[in-house]
């Protein structure tokens, strides 16, 4: 049983991670660059990271679980991995459930304020802010998420 729990815990950590690094790193800046209109390219990757939100969270309160049945077990008695796992529940949380729909409200008014162009430059500069905020935690979370699959790399050799 204890390896079972190893092997899921191996493979739901590679998904989460390997999906932020598609979504984030390959799949939105594709869409900028195919799509011309960047409202609509804009609306689309919010849809993808909302989703990737949601893939996150569950992801991580399922790693959490299997991290804290491990640690309990004797299987891997590390605990890092574990507090890793909290800090990016946590930060995912605040990205998925705070800034994200702060950022939709944003976006709203600047689109019924006629589009960037025709906005308050000060919903602009909040809507930026917002933005480089939400990066800057997904960026993290993928870091963390990175360094878990690093450890597993670097202790099943």
């Amino acid at each position: 049983m204890k390896r079972v729990i190893e092997r899921i815990y191996i493979v739901v950590l590679t998904l989460i991670v390997g999906a932020q690094a598609a979504v984030g790193y390959l799949v939105a800046p594709t869409l900028f660059e195919v799509i011309a209109d960047r409202s609509h390219a804009g609306s689309i990757a919010g849809v993808i990271f909302e989703r990737m939100g949601w893939i996150s969270l569950g992801g991580y309160l399922l790693l959490l679980g299997l991290r804290l049945k491990m640690d309990h077990s004797g299987l891997n008695p590390a605990r890092w991995p574990s507090r890793i796992i909290v800090i990016a529940l946590g930060l995912t949380a605040l990205g998925h459930g705070v800034i994200r729909p702060w950022i939709v409200t944003v976006r709203t008014s600047i689109q019924q304020a006629g589009g960037f162009e025709g906005c308050d430059p000060v919903m602009r500069a909040q809507f930026g802010m917002l933005h480089g905020a939400s990066s800057l935690l997904f960026l993290v979370v993928f870091i963390l998420g990175l360094s878990l699959v690093l450890r597993l790399m670097h202790d099943n050799s």
